[in-house]
């Protein structure tokens, strides 16, 4: 019988006697603690899309990427943090530019190493970049210049671009309404 089966079948009063229990502070300990040790944990990532006006992306070529150097700015996130502070963390560690964070283009789970990785749009404050040692060169490419990149990556550079192109086309409507009102 699975754990969810288990708890469906227990009567009501009995699961309030527990949520009660698990109010006392070494039982709410000791829920946290199996928590830890049996619910699995993963690795987290996170990108970043920057699209300048011209749609070009900006991509990094990093040192610890042998097979695949080119992609999007990021990495992992520490412990406890954040994916939209570690975003702009890892941003600013590798270009030494800061961002406003837009919204999260892409989720996906990657199998080497297995991973999550949540990709976000930012808009890039103007400023100098400042290479970190583990990135080789940054370049703005064209979306239909591309080089090689992880499946996720295009998957969130392609939902970056549809939605720059959508804001555009809103813009767009709303002068040429504004012009004939």
């Amino acid at each position: 019988m699975s754990l969810a089966l288990l708890v469906m079948s227990i009567p009501v009063f009995w699961k309030q006697q527990m949520a009660r229990l698990v109010r006392l502070p070494f039982m709410n300990w000791l829920m946290y603690l199996g928590i830890y040790l049996v619910v699995p944990r993963h690795r987290v990532g996170v990108t970043a899309v920057a699209l300048d006006d011209q749609q070009r992306v900006l991509l990094l070529r990093h040192v610890f990427h042998p097979h695949v150097p080119w992609g999007l700015p990021g990495g992992w996130l520490n412990r406890g943090e954040d994916p939209s502070v570690g975003v702009l963390r890892e941003l600013r560690e590798e270009v030494g530019l800061t961002a406003d964070l837009g919204p999260v283009l892409h989720i996906s789970r990657d199998p080497y190493p297995t991973h999550i990785t949540i990709a976000f749009a930012i808009h890039l404050h103007p400023g100098e970049m400042k290479l970190s040692p583990e990135i080789i060169a940054a370049d703005w490419f064209a979306v239909d210049a591309l080089p090689e990149l992880f499946p996720f990556m295009r998957a969130a550079i392609e939902t970056a671009v549809s939605m720059q192109s959508a804001q555009s086309q809103a813009v767009n409507r709303q002068n040429l309404q504004t012009e004939i009102d």
